[in-house]
């Protein structure tokens, strides 16, 4: 991921680090996977004439980075119902074949639950999010289909307890989001030096601590996540 001024100049020059890094290194950039990302302020004019200077055809708006979106406005539940959907996928190719409670519990725990691990860990995920997710693994546990009807016997409050509190150890999946998020302040904390939390710092809390730092109005999605947990 690189930054640059959404310029002529700016590109330019760009483009000419992408052709000697490709010189130096024998390395040459894919440009029909590479993608470019422009801030609200970009006019129409400036965003076509940085495209053709990096000779870049896609711009970044559903796009992903490292498997999480790239731009999520104001809805997020929008940017993540991939989750629910993912998890659904997935479920669905189990339907078919005959698991015992034990194999559907393995399957839940190692593969269903850790779709929405790496996001939970950077944004705050809706409830109603958590919720749909909650509801596929929920029917598969209890009839071992994602779109069952049947009666679960249990609430979902007893079957996430841990075993030795009598339930099956799955995960309340709004609690996950907020231990991740808890466990990112907690590095904030512990690990000051870290680029992570030199730019949050300068940010957010400038001259303060991260225990006494506040959300702020036009704070990211990020930061905010990380002060919810």
């Amino acid at each position: 991921m690189i930054f640059t001024e959404a310029s002529q100049r700016g590109a330019n020059r760009l483009q000419e680090i992408l052709e000697l890094y490709s010189r130096g290194s024998g390395q040459l950039v894919n440009k029909s996977k590479s993608v470019v990302f422009f801030s609200g302020n970009c006019t129409d004019t400036m965003k076509t004439k940085v495209r053709e200077a990096l000779h870049i055809e896609n711009e970044a708006l559903a796009e992903k980075y490292l498997g999480l979106p790239t731009c999520i406005g104001r809805s997020s539940k929008e940017a993540f119902e991939y989750m629910p959907t993912r998890i659904h996928d997935l479920v669905g190719g189990w339907s078919g074949r005959e698991a015992s409670g034990a194999g559907r519990e393995v399957l839940i725990k190692s593969v269903a639950q850790a779709v929405p691990t790496y996001p939970m860990s950077c944004f705050l995920i809706p409830k109603d999010t958590c919720k749909k997710m909650k509801l596929v693994i929920a029917n598969y546990w209890w009839d071992g289909a994602a779109n069952s009807r049947q009666i679960h016997w249990q609430s979902w409050e007893q079957v996430t307890r841990p075993k030795m509190q009598g339930g099956t150890g799955f995960r309340n999946m709004h609690l996950f989001n907020l231990a991740m998020l808890g466990k990112q302040g907690w590095r904030i904390m512990i690990k000051p030096d870290s680029l992570c939390a030199r730019v949050l710092r300068g940010r957010y809390f400038h001259g303060s601590d991260f225990l006494s730092a506040t959300r702020k109005h036009h704070a990211s999605q990020t930061w905010r996540a990380i002060l919810a947990g």
